[in-house]
């Protein structure tokens, strides 16, 4: 009997310890405070002859100046972006601006909301939507840049 009391306290202990441990802070190394997109794709399939469009991303800093590039990442802090896709007229018919797939290249642990994954989405700006779609990025520290995509037919 005492042995079995021993063996409880035993893994009782052990499993307490374990659970103590698990909930550390990460290693500075692998936390990151970049929320910024690097590159935005538009296409109107998933197949990969599907037409593509790479988006110009424009950055702003936290009073709304357009960034020039060789920008830091401090000079964003607290600003927004937008990317724009440009359809000329000639490609109107392949493009669907009310429809199409986005892939965001991103550099760290940043996660995009709402989802880009598997879904279509409409970029177009037009009466109903001057915005064309507003999406927050989130840094793995917690900071939040938006992004207006706005889609256009030349």
């Amino acid at each position: 009997m005492n042995l079995l009391k021993y063996n409880i306290l035993s893994l009782f202990v052990i499993l307490m310890s374990l659970g103590l441990n698990g909930c550390s802070e990460a290693d500075p190394e692998f936390v990151h405070t970049d929320n910024l997109i690097s590159e935005m794709v538009c296409m109107s399939g998933r197949t990969s002859d599907a037409p593509t469009l790479t988006g110009t991303i424009y950055e702003y800093d936290k009073n709304g100046e357009l960034l020039e590039p060789g920008f830091t990442f401090a000079d964003t802090e607290g600003g927004s972006g937008v990317i724009t896709f440009v359809v000329p007229a000639a490609d109107r018919k392949k493009f669907d601006l009310t429809s199409v797939y986005l892939r965001a290249t991103l550099t760290w642990d940043e996660v995009i909301t709402p989802s880009l994954t598997y879904s279509r989405h409409n970029i177009l700006v037009d009466d109903e939507h001057p915005d064309g779609l507003v999406i927050a990025v989130k840094s793995g520290i917690g900071t939040v840049r938006k992004y207006r995509i706005m889609g256009i037919y030349e």
